[in-house]
C-alpha cells in the first residue's frame, strides 16, 4: 500500500490560521486507510521545526509559506485548503500522481 506522509509548516502557539490548517487535516486523516496518511507539524517556532523548513525549501524549491501544507516533500498548498481539496490532493497522491497541488 501506498502512503502519504503530510506536513503542515505552522505555529503551534498563537497562529489562529495554522491551528485551522491542522484542524482542515485533522478532519481529512480518519478518512484514509490505517497507515495510508502519516502527517505531522513542522513546528516553526522551534528550532527543530526551523530546520525540516530549511530542508523542505531546499527539496521544494522555494520557501514554503506559514502556514501551509507539503505532501511527500512537495508543497501542495500555500494556503489553508478546505476539507474537499486536501482530500482530493491526498488522494491523488496515494494513487501515486505527481499532480497533487490544487
Amino acid at each position: 500500500m501506498r502512503e502519504v506522509f503530510v506536513e503542515i509548516i505552522a505555529k503551534k502557539k498563537g497562529c489562529m490560521l495554522c491551528d485551522l490548517a491542522i484542524a482542515v487535516l485533522e478532519e481529512v486523516a480518519p478518512e484514509f486507510a490505517d497507515g495510508a496518511l502519516r502527517w505531522e507539524v513542522v513546528d516553526v517556532g522551534v528550532r527543530e521545526g526551523l530546520q525540516r523548513l530549511d530542508q523542505l525549501t531546499h527539496i521544494a524549491g522555494r520557501r514554503p509559506a506559514v502556514p501551509s501544507i507539503v505532501i511527500n516533500q512537495g508543497i501542495a498548498f500555500d494556503h489553508i485548503p478546505d476539507y474537499d481539496r486536501l482530500h482530493h490532493a491526498v488522494s491523488l497522491a496515494l494513487k501515486g500522481s505527481d499532480d497533487h497541488e490544487a
